[in-house]
C-alpha cells in the first residue's frame, strides 16, 4: 500500500452514523467496492468510522458501536482494498464527540457562561485515554487499517473555564487571575488564556499520536486542518500528513487559499478535499452534486501547488457507497492521475508572498482556531491569482526563514496588528531593496507609526448624499443615501470602494479616490521609496472587497502595483483569467497554468457545467537555458522565440482547466 506521501488521488466517504440510521451494512456489496477501486483507481480511500455524534459504524468493542449490524462493513472494505493494494484510512471525530460528552458530562468543556458544551471535550480531560487511544489501536491492530483522518479537532477545540483548568493555567504561567475568568477580550489575560489552550490542544495531539505510534509506528495520523490556515503555525507534533476539507460554497477560492497555506509546511505530505456537492441553495440546506468540470477546477487549484487531492461523496445511511454518483467520477480520476508526474509534491519557486499572520489571526479568531477574518487573506489570494501572480502564503515562522528571497511581499488588512519584531522585519526587507505592499487602513496606520515615512487619514466607511424629493427615480424612498466612494488609476475608468483612508506621502500616486468622479481626488495608493526598496500603500481593504464583489478595477490596480518586479512568467495577453504557479519538481521547472474563470464564487450559481476556456494565451518566460517547452499532460511541444533579455515567448491557443509547461533545459 502507498504511504500518504506517495499518494496523489483519494476518495473520502463518511456519514456520521447515529442510531436513527438503522441497521448497518445491509446494502454494502463487495462488488461495489471492487468497482470503485477498478474504475477510479484511488491511491487511498477514507471511510466513515466515528463521526461527530460519537457512534462507530463498525462493530467496535469499545462500547460506542451502532446498535445493529448486518455484517462488519469495515472488514469488507479492508478485505477489498488490501487485495487492490489501496490504502484504507478512517474518518474519526476527535475532540467533537456528542455521545461521549453525554455519558461523561464532567468531560464537557465548561463555557464562560457556566453552561457545558454539548459535544466538545476538554483538551486536558480523559477522553483521549478513555476512548480515543484504545479505539485507534483497535483500528490499527484488529482491522489493520493504514491510518486515520481525525475530524472535529482544531476547529472544535474550545477554552474550558472549569476550576481545575483555571488553576492549572495560573500554576503553569505564574499569572494570577484574582478570581476573574478571562471570558472576553476586554478581560485581563484573555489572549494568554486562549494561547494556553492552544498549548493544551497540541499536548492532546502529541499524547494520542505518540501513544498510537509507539505501538503501531506505521499507522498514519492526520488531524484535520491542524497546521493549516485554520491553525497557521509551524508543525510541532508528530502528525504523518496534513489535510483539510474545502468550503463547499466557494471551493475554488477556498482551495487556492488553503493550498498555499499548507504548501509552506515544507517536508510534509498534504492534501485537500473537495465536497462533491453543494449543500446550500438560496440559504436552504440541500444536496446538489457538482459537475465534474467544477471538481476538476478545484483539483487543479490544489495539485498545481504541489498537493494531493481527494473528493468527498457521503455514504448512504447504512454505510454503503452512492454508486450512481461515484460512477460519474471517472473523468475526474483521469484528470488528476494524468497530472501526477508534473505536480505531485512540486514546490513553488519563490517570487511573491502574502502574509497570513499567526499573531493577528489568533487574536481575531472567535474560537481557538477558526477562519474568522479569512476574507482579507482569501480575497487577496484570489485577486493576486487572478492577475497571474505566482503566489505563496507565509506565516511568521516561514516569513523569517526566507523573506529576502521574495521579490514582492503583500500584507493584507490586519485586524489586531503584528508583533513589533515582524513589523521591523518587513520594514527592513523594504529598506534592503524589497517591494512591500500594504493593504487596508489599519495596516497602513500600523506601518505609518512604525516607519514615520508616510501617514494616513481615515475616512468614513461611506459618505452621505442628499436626495431631494420623495424618491430618486429608482423607487428609493429615503431622503439620505449612503454611497461608496469612487477610485481610479487614470481618471477615466472608475471602481467603487468603502472604508478608505487617504495616504499622506510623497511618492508616485498609483490610484486616487473621491466622493464623486467630479470632486477633487485624494491619494488612495502611493508608492514610497524606502531605503533601497519601496513600500506601496493601498488605502482600503482590497482583499475582502474583491472576495465579496470582485471588480476589474481591483485587478487593474494590483496589476499596476505588481509591475515593480520582473516575474518568471508574464502574461502578455489572454482572453480570460489565468492563474500561474511556477514550481520545481525533480529539478525541472513546471509552469502551472490554471483557468481561474467560472461562477465558483457566485452564491446564486449552485452548480455549473461550463467553465469558459482561456483563449489566445501569450506568455513571456524567463528561461535563458530552455531547449524546449512541452505542454503537459498532452506531451505537445510548444514553439517559442527568444528575446534579447533572456526571455522566451510562446503561445497556447486554449487552456480548458489546467495545463503545465515543462521547461526542458
Amino acid at each position: 500500500m502507498k504511504k500518504r506521501k506517495e499518494s496523489f488521488w483519494g476518495l473520502h466517504f463518511d456519514f456520521h452514523a447515529n442510531p436513527s440510521d438503522g441497521i448497518q451494512g445491509g446494502t454494502l456489496m463487495e462488488e461495489d467496492i471492487r468497482r470503485i477501486c477498478h474504475l477510479l483507481k484511488p491511491d487511498f480511500i477514507q471511510i466513515d468510522c466515528k463521526g461527530h455524534p460519537g457512534w462507530t459504524s463498525y462493530p467496535s468493542k469499545l462500547g460506542n458501536a451502532m446498535p445493529e449490524f448486518m455484517s462488519d462493513p469495515l472488514k469488507l472494505w479492508r478485505k477489498v482494498t488490501r487485495e487492490k493494494n489501496i490504502a484504507l484510512y478512517m474518518h474519526y471525530s476527535g475532540v467533537y464527540d456528542v455521545k461521549y460528552c453525554s455519558e461523561h458530562p464532567e468531560e464537557k468543556v465548561l463555557m464562560a457562561d457556566g453552561y457545558r458544551h454539548f459535544g466538545s471535550t476538554k483538551l486536558n480531560g480523559s477522553y483521549a485515554d478513555d476512548l480515543m487511544i484504545p479505539q485507534l489501536m483497535e483500528l490499527a491492530g484488529d482491522y489493520e487499517v493504514d491510518g486515520v483522518w481525525v475530524d472535529g479537532e482544531c476547529w472544535m477545540a474550545l477554552a474550558d473555564f472549569s476550576e481545575k483548568t483555571l488553576e492549572d493555567f495560573e500554576k503553569e504561567t505564574g499569572i494570577s487571575l484574582n478570581g476573574k475568568i478571562p471570558a472576553t477580550d476586554k478581560d485581563p489575560y484573555f489572549h494568554e488564556y486562549r494561547d494556553y489552550h492552544r498549548t493544551l490542544f497540541k499536548r492532546y495531539l502529541s499524547h494520542y499520536i505518540d501513544a498510537v505510534h509507539e505501538k503501531y509506528p506505521s499507522f498514519e495520523i492526520c488531524s484535520n486542518w491542524a497546521f493549516s490556515d485554520h491553525m497557521p503555525e509551524g508543525v510541532s507534533v508528530n502528525v504523518d500528513f496534513l489535510s483539510g476539507d474545502l468550503n463547499p460554497l466557494n471551493s475554488f477560492n477556498s482551495a487556492r487559499y488553503a493550498a498555499r497555506a499548507l504548501a509552506q509546511q515544507k517536508g510534509y505530505a498534504w492534501d485537500l478535499m473537495s465536497w462533491n456537492f453543494r449543500n446550500n441553495i438560496a440559504g436552504q440546506a440541500s444536496y446538489v452534486p457538482k459537475h465534474v468540470n467544477q471538481l476538476k477546477q478545484e483539483a487543479a487549484a490544489v495539485i498545481s501547488v504541489g498537493g494531493a487531492f481527494q473528493d468527498y461523496v457521503p455514504q448512504q445511511r447504512d454505510g454503503s457507497p452512492k454508486m450512481w454518483e461515484l460512477e460519474g467520477l471517472k473523468e475526474l480520476s483521469d484528470f488528476v492521475l494524468e497530472r501526477k508526474p508534473y505536480c505531485h509534491r512540486a514546490e513553488l519557486i519563490h517570487q511573491s508572498a502574502l502574509l497570513l499572520s499567526t499573531y493577528d489571526r489568533y487574536r481575531e479568531s472567535t474560537h481557538l482556531y477558526s477562519r474568522t477574518g479569512y476574507e482579507r487573506v482569501m480575497g487577496m489570494t484570489a485577486l493576486l491569482c487572478d492577475i497571474g501572480q505566482s503566489l505563496e502564503i507565509v506565516c511568521e515562522h516561514t516569513l523569517k526563514q526566507s523573506i529576502n528571497e521574495y521579490k514582492m511581499l503583500f500584507v493584507p488588512e490586519l485586524y489586531y496588528g503584528l508583533e513589533e519584531e515582524t513589523v521591523n522585519i518587513l520594514l527592513e526587507y523594504a529598506e534592503n531593496g524589497g517591494n512591500l505592499v500594504l493593504s487596508g487602513k489599519n495596516t497602513c496606520k500600523i506601518f505609518a507609526k512604525a516607519s514615520g515615512a508616510f501617514g494616513c487619514k481615515e475616512q468614513k466607511e461611506f459618505f452621505e448624499t442628499e436626495i431631494k424629493g420623495s424618491e430618486d427615480g429608482h423607487n428609493n424612498k429615503t431622503s439620505n443615501k449612503l454611497v461608496p466612494y469612487s477610485f481610479t488609476l487614470d481618471g477615466r475608468s472608475y471602481g467603487s470602494l468603502f472604508a478608505p483612508c487617504e495616504i499622506i506621502a510623497a511618492g508616485k500616486t498609483v490610484a486616487s479616490f473621491s466622493e464623486k468622479t467630479t470632486t477633487s481626488p485624494l491619494k488612495l495608493s502611493v508608492k514610497v521609496n524606502y531605503g533601497k526598496g519601496a513600500i506601496t500603500l493601498i488605502g482600503f481593504d482590497i482583499g475582502s472587497q474583491y472576495l465579496s464583489s470582485a471588480q476589474y478595477m481591483h485587478r487593474e490596480l494590483m496589476k499596476e502595483i505588481s509591475k515593480a518586479y520582473e516575474p518568471i512568467v508574464k502574461i502578455e495577453s489572454a482572453l480570460g483569467r489565468l492563474e500561474i504557479a511556477v514550481t520545481k519538481k525533480d529539478g525541472i521547472t513546471m509552469l502551472q497554468l490554471v483557468n481561474g474563470g467560472g461562477a465558483h464564487a457566485d452564491k446564486e450559481s449552485t452548480t455549473d457545467d461550463y467553465i469558459p476556456p482561456v483563449l489566445d494565451v501569450k506568455l513571456s518566460i524567463l528561461a535563458p537555458n530552455a531547449k524546449k517547452l512541452i505542454l503537459q499532460p498532452q506531451g505537445t511541444p510548444l514553439p517559442f522565440e527568444r528575446t534579447s533579455d533572456g526571455r522566451i515567448l510562446t503561445e497556447i491557443p486554449r487552456i480548458d482547466i489546467h495545463s503545465i509547461i515543462e521547461v526542458c533545459e
